[in-house]
């Protein structure tokens, strides 16, 4: 009986870890939408509280940074260089954006919401190639 118990925890305990990279795809998906406008605004109604964009911002860096480290290579240089600069992409544009009037600019100067909608599509390759 006791060893029952043991290995459908043990099964259970895997199935959840196996479903910790869904849910960083999951935030760094809805971030991203929040930040390149696919989600107008996330307000939490209890609090009275808005998110803003650094929120965003931190999510998916630090969805990034977590999804990467996790990855099967970790090693950046065992990337081919098609891939190293995909992956180089992303946190550039999440943070270009963000940090910068320019980029900004430049991607509104593409076509609003054209611009945003190809920077969102960049953070989406990136992410997917980060974590393949």
């Amino acid at each position: 009986m006791a060893y029952s118990n043991r290995m459908s925890s043990v099964l259970g305990d895997y199935a959840n870890i196996r479903t910790i990279p869904a849910y960083l795809s999951a935030a760094y998906l809805l971030a991203g939408l929040y930040q390149f406008g696919g989600i107008a605004t996330v307000e939490l109604s209890w609090l009275s509280y808005t998110l803003g964009a650094e929120h965003a911002v931190l999510v998916s860096m630090g969805a990034f940074v977590i999804a990467f480290a996790g990855s099967s290579t970790r090693q950046f240089e065992n990337y081919e260089p098609w891939e190293q600069a995909a992956i180089a992409i992303g946190p550039v544009v999440i943070l270009g954006e963000h940090l910068t009037a320019e980029a900004t600019d430049f991607l509104i100067g593409l076509g609003d919401p054209l611009g945003m909608q190809l920077a969102f599509l960049a953070t989406v390759v990136s992410w997917a190639v980060a974590v393949r």
